[in-house]
């Protein structure tokens, strides 16, 4: 289903007789309101591969901000794919006592000062002493840059960019491009405007752009240094090295340490929303205030039918209510889960998934019979049946709910241990 993103520049490109066969096109954003009556900040909103416009995609282009309300539509590639980092570390953090406050998964901000706090990024540059001096927007310094040895010359002059936070040291100025959640791909351009905008400010110190993620649900801090070899050639970007971190240890739970009659949930709805990440990472968004389905298809660039089944799963889970229509709050539960400290959150969620109705009755299942398997996992989603009776789900809908149940139980084996999976059949550990 095409996203608003996608019906609004199809719009756009049909109205104004655009010919996508590899010229570029200036685009002003007060035109972009007038022809598709949607906001520019959300059309422009491309930070990955996956929220690029089917237009784009089917042709090969991008957009680029080039000053202050108007972009540049160009022909070429402008995103990066983000590698999977064998590199782990535990890491013991260096604060003189527990930071009760740190680290709540209420936005970027939160990870990123308790990565800094903990000392973790400090180890991750090598141990320089490190002060925070950059945080927020401002307008970037004129540059020009290619995106290949090929293509033609762009000039950039008062974009709005944004560092989520940067740090001074006496060698390096470390400049952080932040995300809750994992992705497949980023923005270029959401390192190198900086890069390029603080190059100009202090050319006295290395500029090292660092992309990072916190991972909810597996709460991991993974950090990607890129440098440009190039500074001039966009494109030119390179993955220097990476780390995964964890501040706590993985202490597997059996299932009898995560029942909790607290965590048990009524609802007779089976969840459509197979990363869980995601379903978490929409709780920060909600909590930011934006909590109807259109503010959270605008977050993810999801359609609204995908919008939903996040905020159903999220529903179910009892980490969110829908308030008017397709609106949503944070319920106590959504409360808590935000507020506990990253290394009790896995477990937090654990005994929320745990005692979920779905699992409360496959469970039963693993107890009588040992095992559960797909099977298994169809029946009690066929069971499930609306006010009046009837069925709940129809045979196509109940293999995508199963899907979303069987991508959770992995969730449950890898990261909390309460259940171990092999050769398809699901037992209790």
């Amino acid at each position: 289903m095409p996203t608003e993103n996608d019906k609004a520049w199809e719009k756009y490109i049909t109205d104004m007789h655009l010919q996508l066969d590899g010229r570029q096109y200036d685009v002003s954003a007060e035109k972009l309101k007038t022809v598709t009556g949607r906001e520019p900040r959300l059309l422009a909103k491309l930070d990955s591969e996956e929220q690029l416009p089917t237009i784009f995609k089917r042709n090969g282009y991008a957009l680029l901000a080039v000053t202050n309300g108007s972009y540049r539509l160009i022909h070429g590639n402008v995103f990066t794919p983000i590698p999977g980092c064998p590199a782990f570390k535990d890491f013991l953090p260096e604060t003189d006592f527990p930071l009760l406050t740190a680290g709540r998964s209420s936005g970027e901000m939160d990870f990123l000062d308790n990565a800094y706090n903990t000392g973790l990024l400090s180890d991750f540059v090598e141990g320089e002493k490190l002060y925070q001096t950059i945080r927020g927007r401002e307008r970037s310094r004129a540059f020009a840059f290619r995106l290949t040895d090929h293509d033609p010359l762009i000039e950039v002059k008062g974009v709005q960019i944004e560092v989520d936070a940067g740090y001074e040291g006496e060698r390096d100025v470390i400049l952080i491009e932040a995300k809750i959640g994992t992705r497949k791909s980023f923005n270029i351009r959401q390192l190198y405007y900086p890069y390029r905008h603080f190059s100009q400010i202090v050319t006295t110190k290395r500029i090292r752009p660092i992309f990072f993620e916190y991972d909810v649900s597996r709460a991991t801090y993974t950090l990607y240094e890129y440098h440009f070899a190039d500074p001039l050639i966009l494109n030119s970007i390179q993955l220097s090295r990476c780390c995964v971190y964890a501040l706590s240890k993985r202490i597997p739970r059996r299932y009898d340490e995560l029942v909790d009659a607290a965590f048990e949930t009524t609802s007779n709805t089976v969840p459509q929303a197979d990363d869980l990440n995601k379903v978490l990472e929409l709780l920060t968004v909600v909590n930011d205030g934006q909590g109807t389905v259109n503010d959270i298809s605008d977050h993810f660039v999801f359609d609204a039918r995908q919008s939903n089944y996040y905020g159903e799963a999220a529903e179910y889970l009892g980490l969110i209510v829908r308030r008017r229509g397709e609106a949503f709050d944070l319920t106590i539960r959504g409360v808590e889960f935000l507020t506990t400290p990253p290394e009790h959150q896995q477990t937090y969620i654990a005994k929320v998934v745990v005692n979920s109705w779905v699992f409360r009755a496959l469970i039963k299942r693993m107890r009588r019979k040992g095992y559960i398997v797909e099977d298994d996992v169809d029946a009690v989603i066929a069971a499930a049946k609306k006010p009046d009776g009837t069925p709940h789900y129809s045979h196509t809908t109940i293999s995508r709910r199963r899907q979303t149940i069987m991508s959770w139980t992995h969730w449950l084996t890898e990261q909390i241990g309460c259940f171990a999976i092999v050769d398809g059949k699901v037992r209790l550990a």
